[in-house]
């Protein structure tokens, strides 16, 4: 809500990427635009001349993609697109990316909390711990085969329907401070794997059975 400016209508947020850029000047041909790219996000054109705090939460986030598409990219980084919407909302706005991806080649870069946000929308995916990655492989071998320590750790913490009356077991220990961290494997105070080599020296990210990994204990 604080990307979209209260005091603009919908017509001057969407079309500001296109007069910036200088890819359209006229007036009649941005307000076509600008038509075009609601129509894409599920939107009416008659929309464009309503405010931001006019619309829902869901709705916003569809403005806020259609201003991102407004110059056309090929890559889009998404940052947590889904975190303040409720789930039915998050599905919706989940399906008109994927929509869009397939209609215009996009390549999203998804950044999310949300595994199960992440296994619907991703074709390969990389988990990271403290800012660095430590596993990266395609969905279904992540999900389905996990191999780096935290991978797991985060993968077995989720309820699962079928396992009620399973005890899960959650990711042990405290996130260090990102600005003085672990020497070695930062994960190494919470791994239930760390030997002296972790302690002591930081895992390059190594080809291992198809994947990417970051660890001492699986490579």
């Amino acid at each position: 809500y604080a990307s979209l400016n209260p005091r603009w209508t919908v017509d001057n947020i969407i079309g500001e990427p296109l007069k910036e850029h200088g890819l359209i000047s006229d007036a009649e041909e941005l307000k076509a635009r600008v038509a075009e790219l609601l129509k894409s996000v599920g939107l009416s054109p008659l929309d464009m001349v309503k405010y931001p705090h006019q619309f829902s939460g869901g709705q916003r986030q569809r403005i806020s993609i259609a201003r991102a598409l407004a110059t056309a990219p090929e890559f889009l980084v998404c940052d947590e697109p889904t975190s303040a919407l409720d789930v039915s909302v998050q599905a919706q706005v989940l399906n008109i990316m994927k929509d869009l991806q397939r209609e215009r080649g996009l390549t999203y870069l998804f950044i999310s909390h949300n595994l199960a946000v992440v296994r619907h929308v991703s074709d390969q995916v990389g988990v990271m711990y403290l800012g660095r990655l430590v596993e990266l492989a395609d969905k279904q071998t992540l999900f389905s085969n996990p191999q780096h320590p935290y991978t797991k750790m985060l993968l077995d913490a989720i309820p699962k329907m079928h396992d009620t009356g399973r005890a899960r077991t959650p990711v042990q220990g405290e996130v260090p401070n990102p600005l003085n961290p672990p020497s070695g494997c930062t994960f190494h105070p919470r791994c239930p794997q760390a030997t002296d080599i972790c302690r002591a020296e930081s895992p390059p990210l190594r080809d291992f059975k198809g994947i990417k990994i970051a660890c001492h204990a699986v490579v």
